[in-house]
């Protein structure tokens, strides 16, 4: 206390949303961050909260560590940041991303397009058209589709594959069957019926009451 009687307020570190106290110009890590406390030029103490490099992905891959899901590969990258790094074909194959082999007749390649969407497709040798080549499609669980065919995946979206090798999403589909152009609404019975490609590419479906449910 100054010693004309007034009080001063002396900082002596700073707290993160968790609880956890850091001294003034030192750092702690805190799950998937490390928070740092320092005081900066003006004196004014500040508090920084950075990607901790050591962070697991979805808290159980380790940085380097490699899983698989479904027909991809994935490894957790600094900063808990998960990365798409090769396809898996069939017998356990693995194709990294913008190559492709030749597995059981097909040639397989695992293609990164510039909207950063990866997909797996086939091409195989038509026995009938000798040297001719024809394009299949094939899906995350490893089916083989034929080019211009279309099918229903997870019950929500009607896909068709593309003559060059591209899985595309036609529309959505409620689970009382009713279609949903992709990028529109429809509004049955109070109920509105969403289905859009974000900006990241990905498809999103929503439904519920009309006041509910709006777009991006």
């Amino acid at each position: 206390m100054p010693g004309d009687g007034s009080w001063m307020v002396e900082i002596t570190g700073c707290k993160t949303p968790s609880g956890n106290v850091i001294a003034i110009n030192s750092s702690v890590i805190d799950g998937n961050y490390e928070w740092k406390c320092s005081k900066n030029n003006d004196g004014q103490i500040v508090m920084q909260k950075v990607p901790n490099v050591n962070a697991k992905c979805g808290d159980k891959y380790s940085t380097g560590e490699q899983w698989r899901e479904k027909s991809f590969l994935y490894e957790c990258a600094p900063g808990g940041q998960q990365k798409l790094v090769a396809c898996i074909a069939e017998d356990n194959e693995r194709i990294n991303i913008g190559e492709s082999k030749e597995i059981n007749g097909y040639i397989v390649k695992c293609e990164k397009y510039p909207n950063g969407t990866v997909v797996i497709h086939g091409i195989r040798r038509s026995v009938e058209n000798g040297t001719m080549f024809q394009v299949e499609c094939i899906d995350s669980k490893g089916e083989h589709h034929a080019a211009n065919s279309w099918w229903i995946d997870d019950h929500r979206f009607n896909k068709t594959c593309l003559s060059t090798g591209k899985i595309e999403v036609l529309n959505c589909i409620s689970k009382n069957g009713i279609k949903i152009p992709l990028n529109q609404e429809v509004i049955i019975d109070d109920m509105k019926f969403l289905c859009e490609k974000t900006k990241d590419s990905a498809i999103r479906f929503a439904s519920g009451p009309v006041d509910q449910i709006g777009s991006n």
